[in-house]
């Protein structure tokens, strides 16, 4: 690794609450080095498969400040990163914010937002497990009102917006759309570290009318989509360390818009989200998940000119991290998705599955000077889509300062 000849230079603070004196904000500055065998995702054996070294740029901002009853934090983070190959800059702006605040006892309200331009589809949560040139957009805003209704009875009010918009020719038509989510959880504390909880969420996907479906002339209107989602669940405290939490129920999806005769009009599948968390020692900690839903995806027609409407996907995910000694610490993340699309062409039931691997080193030389390696695996194999597969290496070599 140390043949990458470059190192990574972070400049950071960790943001803490005014409350006791301390400072609220914290500032950082980073230049990592890195090797990428495949910075456009590009087919496997591909002749546009290309690989780079290449520095990174990675300045960011954080305030956090707590009150009686009030929680606000704020950041903005900036990565630009070089490809020496290409001799090109990829930059992208992360913007976020949050706000608790307890009007009583009884009645709390939270906001939060996500805004991101960026590239790599891990930052943008949107669809597309391709890298991607541009300024690609995606926001994330939701508000929550939590109300006691009676001693052992809380209602959670909520709703989510999610808005997507890409640059890229390739992807407008497919993946540019605004997603709304209001929910309604009731939740009845059943013992002292038992929760139940029963829930509705109503799901509008509405893709860009003026937008058409490349290659098509179809508009990007005829994959909308509404959904609802019944789901029970139980949240659990074994013990202090372990705790978990089920929710299980169904997705009924109609296409709102979908072309007459087309064979995909509506959709009844399961939905599963479930997780694990357990710190088994000081410094340790472990998670596991699943989660089982319909979502969007960058492919929009098959073959025969059939409507392929989303995908049906199962995700697992785990990650651990571990202090291996006081000054040597570890972190491995792990996620395996398996997704079935859905249309009335040849795709139609036909899958592929997504694997992506990280894992980091960090060792501290003082308190605030660490040296940091990660590596990151990942690779996408499509059993009917063969010019889609790819598998793509990434590692980082670099030194952290905090102050």
């Amino acid at each position: 690794m140390l043949s990458l000849g470059a190192a990574s230079l972070v400049v950071q603070t960790s943001a803490v609450a005014s409350e006791g004196g301390t400072k609220p904000w914290s500032i950082s500055a980073g230049l990592r080095g890195f090797y990428d065998d495949n910075i456009y995702t590009a087919p496997k054996a591909s002749v546009r498969k290309i690989e780079s070294f290449g520095f990174e740029i990675s300045p960011s901002v954080e305030y956090v400040a707590s009150f009686e009853q009030t929680t606000i934090s704020a950041g903005y983070g900036y990565t630009g990163r070089y490809f020496e190959k290409d001799s090109h800059w990829d930059q992208s702006h992360r913007f976020s914010g949050d706000l608790k605040h307890d009007f009583s006892r009884r009645l709390t309200l939270e906001v939060g937002e996500r805004f991101t331009v960026a590239q790599e589809p891990s930052e943008l949560l949107s669809g597309l497990p391709l890298r991607t040139k541009g300024d690609n957009v995606s926001n994330d805003a939701h508000i929550g009102l939590t109300i006691e209704l009676a001693p052992r009875l809380s209602a959670v009010v909520g709703y989510r917006n999610g808005l997507y918009d890409y640059s890229d020719a390739n992807y407008k038509g497919v993946l540019n759309r605004t997603e709304h989510l209001p929910s309604l959880n009731l939740r009845y504390q059943i013992l002292p570290s038992t929760v139940g909880v029963l829930g509705y969420q109503y799901g509008i996907t509405d893709y860009d009318s003026n937008l058409l479906i490349p290659g098509t002339g179809i508009s990007s209107s005829a994959r909308d989509n509404t959904s609802h989602y019944v789901f029970g669940g139980v949240d659990h405290s074994f013990s202090s360390q372990l705790s978990g939490s089920v929710r299980v129920g169904a997705q009924i999806t109609d296409y709102v818009n979908a072309p007459a005769g087309a064979a995909v009009q509506s959709k009844t599948s399961p939905y599963a989200d479930a997780s694990v968390k357990y710190a088994y020692a000081p410094g340790g900690a472990f998670q596991i998940g699943v989660r089982h839903q319909l979502n969007p995806t960058d492919i929009a027609v098959d073959s025969t000119g059939g409507i392929v409407q989303d995908q049906e996907s199962t995700a697992v995910y785990a990650s651990v991290s571990h202090d291996i000694t006081a000054k040597l610490k570890g972190r491995i993340t792990a996620q395996y998705q398996n997704s079935e699309f859905h249309t009335g062409g040849v795709l139609d039931g036909q899958s592929e599955d997504f694997v992506s691997l990280g894992a980091t080193l960090s060792y501290a030389f003082t308190h605030n000077l660490s040296a940091e390696a990660a590596y990151y695996f990942d690779n996408l194999d499509s059993k009917s889509i063969l010019s889609r597969e790819f598998a793509r290496n990434r590692v980082f070599l670099g030194i952290r300062a905090s102050y």
